[in-house]
């Protein structure tokens, strides 16, 4: 086999990106975006890990990273995503990258989400009343 036919056959085990339609059931009058996230490669695993007892602005830097590599974006497009779809993009990155529940919580970005909703719910709560 020449080093071209390698090279070819090695290019089609590189990662594709995966179309997701989020939201993926909409509410009356909402929009879907149709987005492709792309499956992190060997160059991105460094990525996924976070220690457990990780600052929040440390799992939001990681979060943010994650999601701009995932979606092909930059990371100041990616901190705009609001928290209202970040658990259905999570469901898709896990999908296209076929990852499990434990592989996630490797990342933080469950607990990141987690955090954030409760610190929206409490500001909510203080503006109430």
């Amino acid at each position: 086999m020449s080093d071209l036919n390698q090279i070819e056959e090695i290019e089609k085990l590189y990662a594709k990106p995966k179309t997701y339609k989020i939201p993926k059931n909409p509410v009356e009058g909402q929009k879907q975006a149709e987005i492709k996230i792309k499956p992190l490669g060997l160059k991105d695993m460094g990525l996924m890990n976070v220690k457990d007892d990780s600052p929040i602005d440390e799992i939001s830097k990681n979060v943010k990273s994650l999601w701009a590599v995932s979606l092909e974006i930059t990371e100041e497009q990616a901190e705009k995503i609001s928290l209202e779809f970040m658990k259905e993009l999570m469901d898709s990155f896990m999908d296209a990258n076929n990852f499990k529940e434990e592989d996630m919580k490797k990342t933080g970005i469950k607990d990141f989400i987690k955090k954030k909703q409760e610190q929206l719910k409490a500001n909510e709560k203080q503006k109430s009343d």
